[in-house]
């Protein structure tokens, strides 16, 4: 993405979610959202209201932070989901399988520090440019490093990473090693790689556990603004043929769909 469009979709988006709506004015939980809005459109239009006029100022600086320079991916909305299931479920023990450049990892944490409640973060991922059949990252950056970075930037604890693909036996022993209250599964989108994170990421959660898959809302009603997308074909499939007859589902902010472990 140039720096051009990636300032142009800055921009639609900030105009978008900055729109007061009265039927949004509403600081609810997660799953109080979900209950009120449950067509996707609209729960996703709650989100973005969510970020630009409730979201604490950590959460919406620490957004501006990662929309430098292209640090992370993603959309305001997917902060407001955050801040709504981490206040709401407060997880103890937190995995992202695919980080990149720490975008949400520290984002939990920063969460548990601002709520006050322990917040354990531990990231799966290459730390690498290796893509996969839909993506392609700059080789020169020190993906690793860079993440840390971003940690003792918001003053946050160092995370517990585990260099290596989610497929590496390194990785697989780390995910079974521990009872999950909240996986984020972000990694490789292609199929096989998506439904292996899934299983291995379903089979460690507690029960009561969260799951959010992302990427993976293609086939669904949701309509994506310009600024947005629906997901990828990979971790899409994975949810429509495994995780919405496994699991709860809880809601679903754009691509990003929640499940929880029954």
């Amino acid at each position: 993405m140039t720096w051009v469009l990636s300032r142009l979709l800055a921009r639609l988006e900030s105009e978008w979610c900055g729109r007061r709506q009265a039927a949004y004015a509403l600081d609810l939980s997660f799953t109080g959202a979900a209950r009120r809005f449950p067509d996707r459109n609209e729960l996703y239009g709650y989100m973005h209201h969510y970020f630009a006029n409730l979201c604490p100022k950590p959460v919406r600086r620490h957004r501006q932070y990662y929309c430098r320079n292209n640090r992370g991916f993603g959309e305001h909305a997917f902060h407001a989901m955050w801040w709504l299931l981490l206040r709401e479920f407060r997880p103890g023990r937190c995995l992202e399988i695919g980080v990149y450049r720490g975008q949400v990892i520290s984002l939990w944490g920063l969460i548990g520090t601002t709520l006050h409640f322990p917040c354990e973060v531990h990231g799966i991922s290459p730390f690498s440019a290796t893509g996969d059949a839909v993506s392609a990252y700059d080789e020169d950056i020190p993906y690793r490093d860079d993440t840390l970075a971003s940690f003792r930037a918001f003053d946050l604890e160092a995370p517990t990473l585990i260099v290596a693909n989610s497929k590496d036996a390194r990785a697989s022993r780390h995910i079974s090693s521990l009872a999950w209250d909240l996986i984020y599964v972000d990694g490789n989108h292609d199929y096989d790689t998506a439904l292996s994170d899934f299983k291995l990421s379903r089979d460690n959660l507690r029960s009561g556990g969260l799951l959010v898959m992302d990427d993976a809302s293609l086939g669904t009603s949701f309509r994506p603004p310009r600024f947005a997308f629906a997901g990828h074909p990979g971790p899409s499939r994975v949810v429509r043929e495994e995780a919405n007859s496994q699991l709860e589902h809880l809601g679903s902010v754009g691509h990003n769909n929640v499940f929880r472990k029954r």
